[in-house]
């Protein structure tokens, strides 16, 4: 981005784009975890699809911290079913898969930790059988199996949870936002390698005074924008 200040001790620039989840980073293991809310409802199988489409996989959780926060992105009862006709409510999927030989997570890793909720595992509807989210008639971190499919009675888990390695090629945040020191008319240039469109751009020169838009439209192209040289932010 280009464009002519005043003289002033700081500009801030928020460029926000919606409609895109946001990864968010887990110290505790390193890898980045994102919620995705199916509100029609979606198949084990398919939710597994997805998440390998977007670079990642269903989370993994080996320790109460990550579940913990695993949880922290869908704790609202929005991400869980209505009650079927049993009473209970049934949440996000996560990795975890049933086999002739136990439990085991979609990676390869080890099951060396579980949070099954009172009752569960059950194999209700089948014998092989996946995990996600489940605490009988309530939102909450525990958890049930599940078939994968469609069950009399249950609508399909609304959503999933995927994890990954690393922030994933591409990504395009929510929100950036930079504090720009300047003095005089000092040009300053913003860009990034991510094409994308529905970006609103806004700055803010003052903690005292909201948000602004620019006050000629910047120009999006390649993956840049940019502002006319001859727009000047006055400070308010």
């Amino acid at each position: 981005m280009r464009a002519r200040l005043p003289i002033l001790s700081a500009a801030v620039v928020s460029v926000a784009s919606a409609g895109f989840a946001e990864p968010v980073y887990f110290a505790g293991t390193g890898h980045y975890y994102e919620a995705v809310k199916v509100p029609t409802g979606i198949t084990r199988d398919h939710a597994g699809e997805e998440a390998l489409a977007k670079g990642g996989y269903l989370a993994c959780i080996s320790s109460v911290e990550e579940n913990d926060f695993a949880y922290s992105l869908v704790n609202d009862l929005s991400w869980f079913t209505p009650p079927s006709q049993f009473g209970d409510r049934l949440g996000p999927w996560l990795g975890g898969i049933s086999t002739s030989t136990g439990w085991q997570w979609n990676t390869g890793e080890p099951f060396t930790y579980s949070n099954w909720k009172p009752g569960q595992p059950d194999t209700f509807a089948g014998f092989y059988q996946y995990l996600l989210f489940y605490n009988g008639n309530e939102a909450g971190s525990s958890w049930g199996d599940h078939p994968g499919g469609a069950i009399p009675g249950f609508e399909l888990p609304r959503g999933y949870v995927i994890e990954y390695n690393t922030l994933p090629s591409g990504y395009i945040p929510q929100e950036v936002r930079l504090e720009i020191e300047k003095t005089g008319l000092e040009e300053v240039t913003l860009s990034w390698s991510a094409d994308a469109t529905g970006w609103t751009l806004e700055y803010l020169v003052s903690p005292f005074v909201q948000w602004q838009t620019f006050p000629t439209a910047p120009v999006i192209s390649a993956g840049k924008f940019r502002v006319p040289d001859t727009t000047l932010l006055d400070k308010h």
